[in-house]
């Protein structure tokens, strides 16, 4: 009974504060629902009227676990380029977070300022995304990165930041543009710290020379107003170097010679130690060129094997002549002379060529005409007339030597042969024949009152004697001749 009254006390207790906080709370005034537009409900309770969370924009990751080619460890390992064969090999393993469009990536280097130790040069690249081979026989899904950049000869050991910047557009058409820089280590350069080493004095070095060996004019001489070939040929005399990137300008010291190659510099190329190498040009020259030697000119350009350019020269000699136009008018002989009788000879000779000529003289060669000596007209200037006189004797035509008729007197004709020379001595000849009767002799009396005819068989030894006379005076003559060219021989 005890027990059951101290449960409902217990039970009481606990009721009464229980009932008194329901009536408490039945007191307080109540919070306001909240009220809408009728036929409306609250915006919470509106289907998709939360809002979406923000897409994460697509970024670049180096691939810092995976050893790729040309690595030799991993990023997370402390990677680092390879130096080898004077080549710098950066390599940029990336992972995109996300879609980039037309899985492609661009990659520039930026290899610092002119201390840097890498040739400069455009190395901007694509990269596209592939499944690269890593070490341990897999592949990765990656963007691979890779410049093998050239280095400088004279380059400096140190540690040069190459920083590549990336450049892309991710699927939804945001730009992606990230940065990363890695560390060249180069150890094989010279030392920064290293005083400047005194620079030793070049000896000097004997350098190919390019020469005329031999030339070659055809025709030779060349007349004036006729084309020529000139053949040269060059020669390296060097032994131990050859010469490269060769031409020759070929140019000449007269107005009247006239190029006819279609380019005045003629390419060679290369010509190796001790080649020769043979050229052709072709020149005309005008009517108006004056008889002398001109002279072609070359002037040659070459490279040695250091690419240095050296220069040389060479002539060419050219004789010319202007060519000789003689011209002589026919003398007036007589149709008949008489035997014994002295007829002089004038012959009109004419210089019609632009050069002077040297030793004009006329012969005269008739059987029975017999001259008294050759007629020396000496030199002539061009554009000038001068008159060749010389006496011939009359005789028989047996008295003149080489001749093998059987006749004295009668029908005779030879020439009168025009015999003149250039500077160089050369001779030429022009000709012209002539012809006349020789007539027996005729005595004429120098008494004019009427001779008495002797008797016809008194009269046969006067004959004799003018025949004796006629034959004296001509071999008197003959004689003095004889001795005469005797004297020109022993001179």
């Amino acid at each position: 009974m005890k027990k059951l009254f101290i449960w409902m006390i217990i039970t009481a207790l606990l009721f009464v504060p229980m009932t008194a906080l329901a009536e408490g709370e039945s007191e307080e005034p109540q919070d306001p629902q909240p009220t809408g537009t009728p036929g409306t409900e609250p915006l919470g309770d509106e289907p998709g009227g939360e809002e979406e969370p923000p897409v994460p924009p697509v970024n670049l990751e180096i691939d810092n676990g995976h050893v790729y080619e040309g690595m030799t460890r991993a990023y997370e390992n402390g990677y680092t380029p390879t130096v080898n064969d004077g080549k710098a090999i950066v390599v940029l393993p990336l992972i995109a977070s996300g879609e980039i469009a037309g899985n492609m990536v661009t990659a520039t280097p930026n290899l610092g300022g002119s201390s840097s130790p890498f040739k400069y040069s455009n190395y901007q690249k694509n990269f596209y995304l592939a499944d690269n081979a890593v070490q341990g026989d897999t592949t990765v899904s990656s963007y691979l990165v890779r410049f093998d950049l050239p280095l400088e000869r004279d380059r400096f050991d140190g540690v040069y930041p190459v920083s590549i910047d990336i450049n892309a557009t991710a699927a939804d058409g945001n730009a992606i543009q990230q940065s990363f820089t890695t560390y060249v280590v180069i150890t094989d350069g010279k030392d920064p710290n290293a005083p400047e080493p005194t620079p030793k004095p070049e000896e000097p070095q004997s350098q190919p020379k390019i020469i005329v060996s031999r030339y070659s004019i055809n025709p030779s001489p060349v007349m004036a107003g006729d084309e020529f070939d000139a053949t040269i040929t060059l020669k390296n005399t060097s032994e131990t170097k050859s010469v490269r990137n060769m031409t020759a300008t070929i140019s000449c010291d007269s107005q009247n010679f006239v190029l006819k190659n279609d380019i005045s510099i003629i390419y060679i190329g290369k010509l190796d130690k001790g080649q020769q190498k043979e050229i052709k040009v072709t020149y005309k020259t005008d009517m108006e060129t004056p008889p002398q030697r001109y002279t072609i000119m070359l002037n040659i350009e070459y490279d040695n094997s250091d690419a240095v350019t050296f220069s040389s020269s060479g002539t060419v000699p050219v004789a010319v002549k202007q060519p000789l136009r003689m011209e002589m008018e026919a003398p007036q002989i007589p149709e008949s002379v008489n035997a014994g009788d002295t007829m002089p000879i004038s012959v009109q000779v004419m210089n019609m060529g632009r050069s002077q000529v040297f030793n004009v003289r006329l012969e005269l060669s008739a059987p029975g005409l017999i001259p008294s000596e050759t007629a020396f007209i000496g030199n002539m200037e061009p554009g000038s007339a001068t008159a060749g006189e010389m006496n011939v004797f009359v005789g028989m035509k047996s008295m003149s030597e080489g001749y093998e008729g059987d006749e004295k007197y009668g029908y005779t004709n030879g020439l009168i042969t025009l015999i003149y020379e250039d500077e160089s001595g050369q001779e030429y000849t022009e000709e012209i024949e002539i012809a006349t009767l020789i007539n027996e002799p005729v005595i004429i009396p120098t008494s004019t009152e009427p001779e008495e005819e002797p008797e016809k068989a008194g009269q046969w030894w006067i004959s004799i004697i003018i025949g004796a006379v006629v034959i004296a005076g001509l071999a008197t003559y003959l004689i003095v001749r004889k001795k005469k060219g005797q004297k020109h021989e022993v001179h």
